[in-house]
């Protein structure tokens, strides 16, 4: 049996090392050290007595699986590195309420009653801007078209209301912009949220900063004051 088998696990353990630091690769490369020792093993059940494996070529794939491990051991410390950081952040995250934060995001978190700001800005003066609100199933529930926009910061109040009228009801709704000028040409636009932060949540790894009835996911936040 030749060392080809070999060198190829060994390359696919390394790629697996420096791309990946979940569970799941965790897994692989024990299924893959395995692999290995079992070739390695067979390689010398079955090999021809009067040819045995040369002492070098041997030697040469003790090196290989050394490797291996120390790959191994490698991507451990990362996953331990990666708990880490992820614990971090959530500290870093708990430090922040209290304070006035300023970034992008487009979530609101509607109590069911009473109205909320939506921020955001144009980048030239638009003839009509489109604001849409969606719930929590993607679908648009409310369409406002404002006419005569100025260029920069703008913010619209939302009642509760979808388009027939009828309040909606508490849950989570995200809202987009759209915007063209006199001619009909699409005009840059930006979603903005900013306030004092008042809670966190954590989703699937992330970090969200609560802000009043909205939310800023941890990585958009632009700026950060007492």
């Amino acid at each position: 049996m030749s060392t080809v088998g070999l060198d190829n696990i060994l390359s696919n353990q390394a790629a697996t090392a420096a791309s990946s630091t979940t569970s799941t690769s965790q897994t692989t490369a024990s299924s893959e050290k395995d692999m290995f020792l079992n070739l390695l093993v067979k390689q010398l059940q079955y090999q021809d007595p009067l040819n045995p494996v040369e002492n070098t070529e041997f030697a040469s794939q003790l090196a290989q699986f050394s490797s291996l491990e120390a790959l191994t051991n490698m991507q451990s410390s990362m996953d331990n590195m990666s708990t880490v950081q992820s614990s971090m952040n959530s500290m870093q995250a708990i430090s922040f309420i209290g304070k006035q934060v300023n970034g992008s995001g487009n979530t609101i978190n509607y109590t069911g009653s009473g109205s909320s700001t939506i921020d955001y800005n144009v980048g030239s003066n638009a003839s009509d801007v489109v604001v849409k609100i969606n719930n929590s199933s993607g679908m648009t529930v409310r369409t406002v078209d404002l006419k005569n926009v100025q260029a920069g910061d703008n913010t619209y109040t939302w009642d509760g209301t979808s388009d027939n009228g009828t309040t909606l009801g508490t849950g989570t709704y995200t809202f987009t912009i759209s915007a063209t000028d006199s001619s009909g040409s699409a005009v840059t636009t930006t979603t903005n949220t900013s306030g004092t932060v008042t809670g966190v949540r954590y989703d699937s790894g992330k970090v969200y900063l609560e802000v009043g009835d909205k939310e800023i996911s941890l990585s958009d936040v632009s700026k950060i004051t007492n």
